[in-house]
């Protein structure tokens, strides 16, 4: 990456020590520090890196950025030979200003996506297609935030081609923040839903929140986004970026790459006609001629909500010159991130759906909507808690417990207080009372479960399914089956 003394000019920082070192990467936890790295010393809320610059120094770090104030009231900090300390005013702008640096410099085309529902698995299928053609980095897990983001980017090596961003939102201003550092090429809007509505108060302000990416794009810059989703469309109409827009019905807007033919496969996969559109907005000549105009995809997920992110994904490589040919070979064997649709082996001969890293009432929905599909009339739903969904908390819960008994689902569990109102959903809309079941915590839930997956037939189905922070994950681990 750079040497110790441009990194202290890029900063503003002052230097001591080596002033030739190199170094490259970042890390912020002194125990995973590799050799040749930038240390960064944050103050969290329950440690302080300063703490651990020595260790992060013996384990082979090159540079240390630490902040002025906290050093000045340690005693002295000795720079080994051959390492290089650099004080600066914040750590984390340190760090911010250093990633810019860093995208300008490696000249790779960046693709940003944010959405409300569908980030992390669009950014992991966005990866799989144009791996078939570039080499490609995206964030770990979900980092994507003012710390993850700037992290992506400077773990990026110096050959990367595309990186691959996903941008999270809590507020107005928080995507173009991001987007001052990522500089994106390509922005991906997977939907603009109600998630975050405690924070922001309307979904039209949800709405200017995400576009914050399209309008952070270049002249020359392109926006992907949904046509089943009316926000989008509505926000794209006040836009003049070229849009590529991708969709099954095309429900709002005539999709340029359209999903046909849904049928499942295998234990957990969709197989689907991916078809090129030929409308007035096409964008094809953006990229190479494509091979073929029409390609069957078989996708190891299911759903529709799958599918619509796999679209996302196609279309990013149609306007990268990834053929469809290409990018339904990279999807084909892509990997999720942790905690999404992960099958697990139950009691009872029962097969767990373990999605427990987020959700909100249209995820949700949508995983009812697979449990359906695979478990067909014996299906078991443990639902926890959805956050961040502000004044329509009540009733977007309440919803979702409409769809589990529009569904027929054979049992429900509901854990926290707030899921009570799923529960309520489904008992007005016609779910036996004798087939809800709700609970405080997850202890009673799991010890439910178990006895309903005793009496159940064998070859149950069960979605475990909550916002993050129910932990819901402890559920799937008392009944997965070892």
């Amino acid at each position: 990456m750079w040497d110790s003394q441009r990194i202290a000019d890029l900063v503003r920082g002052e230097l001591t020590g080596d002033s030739q070192v190199r170094a490259s990467g970042c890390c912020i936890d002194s125990r995973g520090v590799k050799a040749g790295e930038i240390f960064f010393a944050l103050v969290g809320e329950r440690t302080d890196g300063h703490d651990y610059i020595e260790g992060a120094w013996q384990k082979g770090a090159s540079v240390v950025i630490g902040e002025k104030e906290r050093l000045e009231h340690r005693r002295e900090v000795r720079v080994p030979e051959g390492k290089a300390l650099i004080r600066v005013e914040s750590g984390l702008a340190a760090m911010q200003t250093l990633a810019q640096a860093w995208r300008k410099e490696l000249g790779a085309k960046v693709v940003a996506i944010t959405g409300s529902n569908g980030k992390t698995t669009t950014k992991d299928m966005v990866a799989a297609v144009l791996s078939e053609k570039y080499r490609t980095h995206k964030n770990l897990e979900n980092q994507n935030n003012e710390l993850g983001l700037p992290m992506t980017i400077l773990k990026a090596t110096e050959n990367t081609e595309v990186l691959i961003l996903e941008m999270g939102m809590r507020g107005l201003g928080q995507i173009a923040f991001l987007c001052d550092i990522a500089c994106p090429d390509i922005g991906v809007i997977t939907n603009i839903g109600t998630t975050h509505m405690e924070l922001l108060g309307s979904q039209e302000a949800i709405a200017r929140a995400k576009w914050e990416l399209i309008e952070a794009l270049p002249e020359t810059g392109s926006a992907v986004l949904n046509g089943e989703d009316e926000w989008s469309v509505k926000q794209a109409e006040h836009d003049s970026h070229r849009t590529f827009f991708y969709g099954l019905e095309g429900r709002f807007h005539e999709p340029d790459l359209r999903g046909r033919s849904l049928t499942p496969f295998g234990t957990l996969g969709t197989c689907f006609q991916a078809e090129m559109g030929h409308g007035d907005r096409s964008l094809v000549p953006l990229g190479e001629k494509q091979a073929a105009s029409s390609v069957t995809v078989r996708l190891p997920l299911p759903g529709e909500h799958n599918v619509l992110d796999a679209l996302a994904a196609l279309s990013v490589g149609v306007l990268l010159n990834v053929s469809l040919e290409e990018g339904c070979r990279g999807l084909a064997a892509m990997e999720l991130s942790r905690m999404r649709l992960e099958l697990q082996p139950g009691p009872g001969g029962s097969t767990l759906i373990s999605d427990v890293y987020n959700a909100n009432p249209t995820s949700m929905k949508a995983s009812l909507q697979v449990l359906k599909e695979r478990g067909g009339e014996s299906t078991l739903a443990i639902l926890g808690e959805m956050y961040e969904l502000g004044q329509s908390c009540r009733a977007g819960h309440y919803e979702v417990g409409q769809t589990v008994a529009d569904l027929g689902i054979s049992e429900l569990i509901t854990v926290g207080p707030l899921a009570e109102e799923i529960a309520r959903g489904a008992l007005e809309k016609g779910l036996s009372p004798q087939r809800i079941h709700s609970f405080p915590e997850r202890e009673g839930a799991i010890k439910k479960a178990r006895e309903l997956l005793a009496g159940l037939n064998q070859g149950t189905w069960v979605l475990i399914k909550a916002s993050r922070g129910m932990k819901m994950e402890e559920v799937t681990r008392a009944l997965r089956k070892d």
